[in-house]
């Protein structure tokens, strides 16, 4: 079944599903004039803190904008930010700061003529996981070489140190092939290209909570949510993988299913940076937009009061950190509180307000050491803290601490499932 993204539901028509629509890109230019200088988006800005180069979200922003508006300006600050939303999250006359920077780095993007090889490899995750999963042994031997990731490093600007997944093949498909299906209310899970080709577990423990719940779960798509693309401001190659994503969701949408998500990326990706970077605000998109759900989110409100009579005690010391697109949801921390739920459990909550790695901005060789300094406060916590295990609903982020703090860091739903024993 087959639903193409119109011309027509790319405008700024009516809400299809009877929620608040999305900005587009001319809604979030407009929000630069609520603007009023204050100043709070600079101060609580992770990367201008870090670093002199970058002149802080204000800057970058709405100010630029103003110019913007009027000529061409030659400027590199846009490429500095990291887009992890912290400045929008902050500022009380709801600029929609990060999305005014990343519409303005597209335009250079355009203008200087696209994105460096390392980027446009870093851009496309599932490609990169389908050739590796081919020989996932033969991959991950090479991604964990030190000379051959140096000379990688010289050829694509990616960085050496950078905080490389392993390949885990098709796991997940595999494994839900021959998943017995439940037989109660359907739902859809989206797995996102992290669990299909790198993280499979994490697939697996959401699958078996859901049907333990009582849901016959399907997963149509596992394609890339393309936030890669949109983040790094290659607009015009994500477009086509948008509304390929949106046209194979369509149906468990139009439906009626809710769709849940494991990546706290992807879904914000699809709930509203689709409408706010490409346009795709109406129609099936926005039909799609509105089914589309965090998985911890979701079970909080349906299930909170049953879950917190079903699960046995999980004696561990756990740091959780909430990842940057999760303020995008507005819908809190709603891992914290399934947390909470779990008998026996000693919670920490992280003081960071960033990991560092910001999607693939930690990736880059360039910016490394920015990253680094970002997340200097969270790897500190973590080594006074000495937990167990780490949880993050992201999975760059998972993959940047562990690497960072050689301490296990998984999705806060790995561990409900234990704690349901599945």
């Amino acid at each position: 079944m087959s639903m193409t993204v119109t011309e027509e539901q790319k405008g700024e028509g009516g809400d299809a599903v009877g929620q608040a629509r999305p900005m587009t890109p001319d809604a979030v230019r407009r929000t630069m004039d609520n603007c009023t200088k204050c100043n709070i988006c600079q101060s609580h800005c992770p990367v201008a803190l870090a670093t002199s180069s970058f002149p802080g979200p204000k800057y970058a922003g709405p100010q630029a904008e103003r110019f913007r508006s009027i000529a061409v300006a030659a400027e590199t600050a846009p490429q500095l930010c990291s887009g992890c939303g912290v400045c929008t999250s902050v500022c009380p006359n709801d600029v929609a700061v990060t999305d005014i920077i990343t519409l303005a780095k597209a335009d250079l993007i355009r203008r200087t003529g696209g994105v460096s090889l390392g980027q446009r490899l870093l851009n496309r995750p599932d490609l990169i996981g389908r050739l590796g999963g081919l020989a996932p042994w033969l991959g991950n031997l090479a991604l964990g070489s030190a000379s051959l990731r140096r000379v990688a490093a010289l050829a694509t600007g990616i960085s050496a140190d950078a905080p490389l997944p392993r390949f885990a093949g098709r796991r997940f498909r595999r494994w839900l092939r021959h998943h017995t299906l439940g037989q109660g209310t359907p739902i859809a899970y989206f797995p996102g290209c992290a669990v299909e080709h790198y993280d499979p577990n994490v697939g697996i423990a959401a699958v078996k909570l859901l049907t333990h719940l009582g849901y016959k779960v399907t997963a149509p798509s596992s394609g890339c949510c393309s936030l890669p693309m949109l983040s790094s401001g290659d607009f015009d190659a994500a477009r086509p993988r948008a509304e390929t994503l949106i046209n194979e969701l369509a149906p468990w949408a139009a439906a009626g299913q809710t769709i849940v998500g494991t990546s706290t990326s992807c879904t914000l990706t699809v709930k509203s940076k689709y409408a706010a970077y490409l346009g795709f605000a109406d129609g099936t998109a926005a039909t799609v937009a509105g089914a589309v759900t965090d998985i911890c989110g979701f079970l909080l409100d349906r299930h909170g009061d049953e879950l917190a009579g079903r699960l046995t005690p999980v004696i561990k010391k756990v740091l959780y950190h909430g990842p940057c697109q999760l303020r995008g949801h507005h819908i809190g921390q709603p891992a914290v509180e399934l947390l909470r739920l779990i008998p026996g459990i000693k919670l920490e909550l992280s003081e960071a307000s960033c990991c560092g790695v910001a999607g693939t901005y930690g990736y880059d060789a360039a910016k490394r050491d920015i990253a680094v300094k970002v997340g200097r406060s969270l790897m500190d916590q973590i080594a006074r803290s000495k937990p167990d295990l780490v949880l993050c609903d992201s999975e760059t982020c998972r993959w940047n601490i562990e690497q960072a703090c050689g301490v296990p860091c998984h999705h806060p739903i790995q561990l409900m499932a234990e704690a349901m024993v599945l």
